[in-house]
């Protein structure tokens, strides 16, 4: 039915006939927010307005407010009212004829948001924040590479606190293990099918890619060399759940392209993003080739985008040039996001958004 009208606030334009009509509300409600008619912070009616409006009882609206609530797209505040989340607002559902980014592998959003919220009111009012906001390393603060090396090492890699360096997200650690090992108008070898974001990079620094055929496992070994009587003496790969493709090298196939980069002299840079979604962690090229391999990992695809904290574990003969590119590009990563690392990983909140992450994947791509 229409409910156009001369309301003061919000009311839905149509309520679907069928079903409960809590949940006609509820999805009214969404679908407004996504079409834009409600902004972020936007608040809605009291309870009783709006159920006077629409002629529905206070028990249905204030039902469809509690389960808009637990979808994450409102919320309500006593003594203020209820309010269109920020967080959803912002990420506005796609609809009608907008276009959709298949470049960006978007997680859904999970619990990070409140464990977040909690730990960085701990830090702020358990410490003085002064030693988090004056200059430190380059590579970040010693204690925190630490304690991330430590949680990124196991039986089959060890990582060592000096070779890694904390970066503002993979991006920025590709970025810099590239310019080390790769000027411009080099050859990079890169999967048939490549993240885009390394595309980005390539073109920024004026590399030329060369693919090489994949199969069910990613890289083919044959193919790589075949493709490096291109000269081409870098690769970039993302073992585990490549992008766009999603799939997995077995420990077989990683420790054949370890031997090939012995064998051809090549340089590896091993994109790791998608390894903290296994609970026991496919054993890195990284371990197999260590000077031979810069290892990338990201914070950002496990807890969430805008989080941009990532690592890049070099071989110990770049450590010091490593240590000056980070100064020239980023001279240091935000101290306060290298400390809520730490403290996820020791409280071990870090497990639990992984676990839910985990959960989130299996439950979307069964």
């Amino acid at each position: 039915m229409s409910l156009d009208g001369t309301f003061a606030g919000w009311r839905p334009r149509q309520l679907a006939s069928a079903g409960p009509r809590y949940l006609a509300l509820v999805n009214a409600l969404e679908q407004d927010i996504a079409d834009g008619r409600l902004s972020d912070g936007d608040r809605l009616p009291p309870h009783r307005d709006l159920a006077r409006e629409l002629s529905l009882s206070v028990g249905t609206v204030s039902k469809a407010y509690q389960a808009a609530e637990q979808r994450g797209i409102v919320s309500g505040h006593v003594g203020q009212g209820t309010f269109v989340r920020r967080r959803f607002a912002a990420r506005a559902v796609a609809t009608g004829h907008e276009p959709v980014n298949l470049a960006l592998n978007v997680p859904a959003e999970g619990n990070e948001t409140q464990i977040l919220s909690a730990l960085f009111g701990e830090v702020v009012r358990e410490r003085d924040l002064a030693p988090l906001l004056r200059y430190h390393p380059h590579g970040g603060i010693w204690k925190h590479r630490e304690i991330v090396a430590a949680s990124l090492s196991d039986k089959s890699f060890a990582v060592e606190p000096a070779r890694l360096f904390l970066c503002n997200g993979a991006q920025h650690a590709i970025d810099i293990a590239l310019r080390l090992v790769a000027k411009p108008g080099d050859s990079i070898l890169v999967d048939a099918f490549t993240y885009s974001g390394f595309k980005a990079i390539a073109a920024a620094h004026h590399f030329t890619l060369v693919p090489v055929e994949m199969d069910g496992e990613g890289i083919d070994p044959e193919a790589l060399k075949q493709a490096c009587r291109s000269g081409a003496r870098v690769i970039y790969c993302m073992p585990t759940l490549q992008s766009p493709t999603a799939r997995t090298m077995s420990l077989a196939r990683r420790r054949r392209i370890a031997e090939l980069a012995e064998e051809l002299d090549l340089i590896v840079i091993e994109d790791d993003v998608y390894g903290f979604f296994f609970t026991e962690r496919p054993v890195p090229i990284a371990s197999l080739a260590p000077d031979r391999t810069f290892y990338v990992t990201s914070y950002s695809k496990c807890i969430a985008p805008g989080f941009r904290l990532g690592t890049l574990t070099v071989p110990t003969a770049q450590i010091a040039q490593a240590e000056l590119l980070l100064h020239a590009s980023a001279w240091f990563v935000a101290p306060m996001l290298g400390e809520a690392v730490v403290r996820l990983i020791e409280n071990g909140k870090l497990e639990e958004v992984l676990r839910e992450r985990r959960r989130q994947a299996l439950e979307r791509y069964r």
